[in-house]
């Protein structure tokens, strides 16, 4: 070594180093100096090496992957039958060495076509034995790897066959080993290094090769049966644990002690939102594996853990995985109480992608269960349900009764939590019915329930809810506070669709504080979000919000553009109700460009669509929009028509701040339209008003001032 040492110091030279094993094994091939280019080619990643620039050699992308079976295997025989090529190449995973072998058979096989080896090659049971030709086999390839590793380090490869999920932590790793998670880090690591699993696409998460999660399962299949059933039960036990723990973290329930030895680190809201997002899949996949190694009732109350989870992070489709085990399972348990909650769940689930009618129908189903069973706690819980989706389907007064039935039932059990919930909804029906004082109360109310709770998810829910009504009482400052403190809550959660709500109604409060480069700002993030998540019809109130903010700042161009994809989109879904917003959130657009008859009758569309809804209070809204419209171009008569329209509709709730707003219009056009007597009556209900609501003199000062002038 000396003699090659001193042969090669400082020579201008290519040194191969080929198949090496490891550092120490190259350390004495390096020779001194600077001067030598040395190429080293080896299965381990060789992290011990400094000085060097690392090349990983990926699996071929499609294009390359196709390329080279035509190389091996000849043009003509590859597209003669482009479909089984590509089954062909799925199968190898793209792995340079399984095509190559693949495409070896099929020209040295008589007879064989690409189909025969497609159908052979997709029998996942004996893909590794079938990827064998001459000399070269896979199998042998990752044995060579798989030999060199310590005790630990094949025990685990072998048990994370076991993983149902597409990748794996430290925290998973740890449970099959029983060992705790840095040194499940360790073991990965290693595994990674000997090129065994390879990164995830979330730091410090690994995922197999198809080929390899094959063999690892080989390998692991080829163990003791007892040890087999016992890692897989290790899983099991860590996933369902640690899904209780994160879920009562989620709803702020931290004095609650956990006796798990097998969990999850989980401290915080924050770490149990981090750890249901990588591990909810796995999770998910794992109730199939449980059916085989558990009991019908740990099953399903696996279940229930992991739907609750999925709704306080919006994981909308995972949800739904969920329910479709969770369902039958409570059914084939036989507990009614168990298959109302997840029957309630799938209501929930409806409600969220806006499927009206189909939650109602869910929520009406479960509400005559849960009478049927004679559970008060079912019953409080379906009353609530259902009165939601009359909410939803516009149909308030038939809500209050079923929550004040549910409030009744939970205030005598003391249920403090479910309390908090059917005073938010009762807040919410008040709200939409105009009443937006009594509104307050109950979101105070249930924000206060929230933080004693520590329910992280209900108090930035409810500050949001309580900003809206604050908006509507003319409070924006106070408004931008909640919903600044909403939005923050609502992203330490992690949860997308929430995080999209919010951005949307801070967007808007910006926008009348004439605040529009930020709202811009938050609006286009919006967009962006929302196409992440799929929700098109979350898009397009993104985009109609942009368009809003746009016209402001002066772009009619840019906003009339925004607005038709928001229009084509909500058409195309056929969501009436966010579409009748959008077309009446165009009116000041359209009236800049001097389209006012079409501004109106595209609102006056929007306003019979609420009004079929039972919204009432927006359409008033609208009304009193087109009123401002038509005063500031000085159509003083069709202004005060839709000013006469808005104080007729809030006739019915007691907002004072939107009919004061209402009042002032009126009475403005009034006296521009020399109309003395209707003048003052508006002006003596404007001041039995203010009267009634000094703080409307706080809000509207200004106006109020020159309105009485």
């Amino acid at each position: 070594m000396d003699a090659y040492r001193k042969a090669t110091a400082d020579r201008s030279l290519i040194i191969v180093l080929d198949n090496a094993s490891d550092e120490r094994q190259l350390r004495p091939l390096i020779p001194p100096g600077e001067s030598a280019l040395i190429l080293i080619t080896s299965r381990n990643q060789l992290r011990g090496l400094e000085g060097f620039q690392r090349i990983d050699l990926e699996v071929f992308p499609s294009v390359t992957s196709l390329n080279f079976l035509r190389r091996v295997a000849s043009e003509e025989v590859v597209d003669a039958d482009l479909i089984s090529a590509e089954a062909v190449i799925e199968a190898c995973g793209h792995l340079p060495l399984a095509l190559r072998i693949a495409a070896n058979r099929l020209i040295s096989s008589r007879n064989m076509r690409m189909s025969h080896l497609a159908q052979e090659l997709t029998d996942m049971r004996n893909l590794l034995g079938a990827l064998e030709v001459g000399d070269l086999a896979v199998r042998a390839a990752f044995n060579l790897s798989y030999r060199k590793l310590g005790k630990g380090a094949k025990n685990a490869f072998k048990r994370l066959s076991c993983v149902p999920g597409e990748d794996f932590g430290p925290g998973l790793c740890s449970a099959l080993m029983g060992c705790d998670e840095r040194q499940a880090g360790k073991i990965l690591s290693k595994l990674a290094e000997a090129n065994l699993i390879e990164p995830s696409v979330t730091h410090e998460r690994y995922r197999f090769h198809d080929l390899l999660r094959l063999y690892s399962q080989e390998k692991f299949d080829e163990g003791d049966a007892n040890k087999k059933a016992r890692s897989i039960q290790q899983m099991l036990d860590w996933l369902k644990c640690s899904a209780i723990k994160a879920h009562f973290f989620l709803i702020g329930h931290f004095q609650v002690h956990f006796n798990f030895d097998n969990v999850a680190e989980i401290s915080s809201a924050e770490s149990a939102a981090t750890w249901a997002r990588s591990e909810l899949p796995n999770a998910v996949a794992a109730i199939e594996t449980a059916l085989t190694h558990e009991t019908t009732e740990e099953v399903a109350s696996f279940a229930a853990s992991l739907s609750n989870i999925c709704e306080v992070l919006g994981e909308w489709q995972i949800w739904e995985d969920v329910l479709e085990w969770g369902i039958p399972a409570f059914r084939r348990l036989g507990d009614p109480l168990g298959e109302i909650l997840m029957l309630t769940a799938q209501a929930n689930l409806a409600r969220y992608r806006r499927e009206f009618d189909r939650g109602f129908d869910l929520a009406s189903h479960v509400y005559s269960k849960a009478l049927e069973s004679g559970a008060e706690i079912a019953i409080a819980s379906s009353a609530n349900l259902l009165a939601c989706l009359h909410m939803d389907c516009g149909r308030h007064s038939d809500g209050i009764p079923l929550l004040e039935e549910s409030l009744e039932i939970y205030q005598r059990l003391g249920i403090e939590h479910e309390i908090g919930q059917v005073l938010y909804n009762l807040g919410t029906i008040y709200r939409a019915s105009g009443n937006t004082k009594k509104a307050i109360e109950y979101f105070e109310k249930d924000l206060q329930v929230c933080l004693d709770s520590r329910d992280e998810s209900g108090a930035a829910e409810t500050l949001n809810t309580l900003a809206l009504a604050y908006f509507e009482m003319g409070n924006l400052e106070k408004a931008e506070k909640l919903q600044r403190d909403s939005l923050a809550k609502f992203k330490k959660i992690g949860n997308p669709h929430k995080v999209s709500m919010v951005i949307n109604d801070l967007g808007v409060t910006l926008k009348r504080l004439e605040k529009f480069d930020e709202a811009l700002r938050l609006h286009l993030d919006d967009v962006e979000l929302c196409r992440m998540t799929g929700s098109q019809s979350g898009e397009a109130v993104a985009q109609a919000n942009v368009a809003e903010a746009l016209h402001a700042l002066g772009d009619s161009e840019g906003a009339e553009a925004r607005f038709t994809e928001a229009v084509a989109i909500l058409s195309e879904l056929g969501d009436k109700s966010r579409l009748a917003h959008v077309l009446i959130a165009q009116a000041p657009m359209l009236f800049s460009v001097r389209k006012h008859q079409i501004a109106e009758e595209y609102a006056s569309k929007g306003i019979a669509v609420l009004l079929e809804y039972g919204a009432t209070r927006d359409a008033a809204g609208a009304h009193q929009l087109l009123a401002r419209e038509f005063a500031l171009i000085g159509v003083h008569d069709r202004s005060l028509s839709h000013a006469k329209e808005s104080i007729q509709l809030s006739a019915d709730f007691t907002s004072p701040y939107f009919r004061a707003v209402s009042y002032i219009i009126a009475l403005k056009q009034c006296l521009e339209l020399d109309l003395t007597e209707e003048a003052e009556s508006f002006s003596e209900e404007l001041r039995q008003l203010v009267a009634a609501n000094p703080e409307l003199l706080a809000s509207l000062g200004e106006s109020l001032d020159e309105t009485f002038q």
